[in-house]
């Protein structure tokens, strides 16, 4: 009786022993069909990307980091992070605080004029089989090496409102003074701003004075040129000379009772409110003002007239901007390598340019912004590029602190153009004595 029990237990048992492995054994055999992830082997080690961007234009912002996003689609390993700034200024100095902390992003966007104070975290891009296919990028290039791509190149522009222009008899201006006349006329009439300045921002005057030295000096290299002499600033200068002719237009107070006092958002709120009639940006606010108005029906663009004479070119700035460089310290090379060549060869290039409405800068790819051929059309322009200095420059612009914008706020209190030129030469000269 004993041994029947005994065997009837052993035997019970032995049954749900090779019944459990059985299961065991098909569950492991099945596991690898119920995930297609790991399909075809295992998977790879997950990752974050994270990239650093900025943009005036909030919808801008939250349309890209979406489709940036896309790229887990091509390297489903990979998470995008994306963090954003409203300003180019405080990103730039965020970055730097990241940067001395060592903690910058895999990828981080630049202007051209920051290429120089990253360079040494930027890792050279030639390699890479788009840099090849973008028209802008060598001309950026530092030391000999591509550091940055940037993504786009576009006129700077005095937008108007035709209607306002009709309504008071004006012509669109072709030379400085009939520029200051017209926004003149426009006050006179008492009922609109004439120009929409959000000066409280300071960078919205750039068209002003971080250009307009460059446009009268007709050099393109302008910047390196300055950086051998010791009084770039004296009267008779191209500095000198445009800064006058800002110095007459803050002088007419055209620019509302308190332009320091507006930021940007509000001063642009007036011109799309049409409230304003004249502001100047590049063409990377018509997305902006069409996004806020929801149609171009009243708006027109000129080129910044800064010239003197009919008989003189007619120059407007053309930017290169929205440069892309990876940082050479990040754990997460070869996904960044990857995450570029989707950025510039894939829809997401196309996406980009159109949603800025800005010119392309990858041969093969052209933009859809009907408003800037009709800009061509209307306005007879020679092409000015903007080049961002050297070396040498950007080393005196960093050790005095040089901010154009700021210089742009200073005259618009009534800082007088003589005391900055002569604080400016003497910061210089001491900066070069230095070097």
């Amino acid at each position: 009786m004993k041994k029947r029990l005994v065997t009837s237990v052993l035997s019970v048992a032995l049954t749900f022993g090779v019944a459990g492995c059985s299961a065991n054994m098909e569950i492991t055999d099945r596991s690898p069909v119920a995930d297609p992830a790991t399909a075809s082997g295992p998977k790879e080690n997950a990752v974050t990307l994270k990239l650093a961007m900025w943009d005036s234009d909030s919808e801008f912002l939250d349309s890209w980091t979406k489709k940036v996003k896309e790229f887990s689609n091509v390297m489903p390993n990979v998470k995008m992070e994306v963090e954003t700034f409203k300003g180019d200024g405080d990103y730039l100095q965020a970055m730097k605080v990241r940067l001395a902390a060592n903690e910058l992003p895999d990828i981080i966007e630049l202007k051209p004029n920051f290429i120089n104070d990253f360079k040494a975290e930027l890792l050279p891009l030639d390699d890479l089989g788009v840099t090849a296919k973008n028209t802008k990028a060598k001309q950026f290039a530092v030391d000999g090496k591509v550091l940055a791509l940037p993504v786009i190149s576009f006129p700077e522009l005095v937008y108007y409102h035709p209607s306002v222009f009709k309504e008071l008899g004006l012509s669109v201006p072709t030379t400085w003074e009939q520029f200051v006349s017209v926004l003149t006329e426009i006050k006179k009439s008492g009922k609109y701003q004439p120009y929409a300045m959000g000066g409280k921002d300071s960078w919205p005057n750039y068209p002003f004075n971080e250009f307009m030295p460059l446009l009268a000096s007709g050099d393109e290299n302008y910047y390196d040129k300055i950086a051998g002499m010791d009084k770039p600033f004296d009267k008779g200068t191209p500095f000198y000379k445009s800064y006058s002719d800002i110095q007459t237009l803050y002088e007419a107070k055209v620019m509302g009772a308190d332009p320091l006092g507006l930021s940007n958002d509000q001063a642009t709120g007036l011109f799309e409110a049409k409230k304003a009639a004249v502001i100047a940006a590049g063409l990377w606010y018509l997305p902006q003002y069409k996004s806020k108005v929801g149609n171009i029906d009243d708006l027109a663009a000129f080129p910044l007239p800064t010239r003197h004479s009919e008989t003189e070119p007619l120059k407007v700035m053309t930017f290169t901007d929205n440069f892309f460089g990876i940082n050479n310290k990040s754990k997460n090379i070869d996904a960044a390598k990857k995450f570029q060549e989707w950025m510039f060869s894939s829809d997401a290039y196309s996406f980009y340019i159109n949603k800025k409405q800005a010119n392309s800068v990858m041969e093969g790819v052209k933009a859809d912004v009907p408003f800037l051929n009709d800009f061509y059309k209307a306005n007879k322009v020679e092409e000015f590029n903007y080049r961002p200095g050297g070396v040498n420059f950007n080393k005196y612009v960093n050790s005095i602190q040089l901010d154009w914008k700021k210089l742009g706020q200073e005259m618009m209190g009534g800082t007088p153009i003589d005391k900055i030129a002569n604080d400016l030469n003497d910061k210089w000269t001491k900066a070069r004595a230095n070097k």
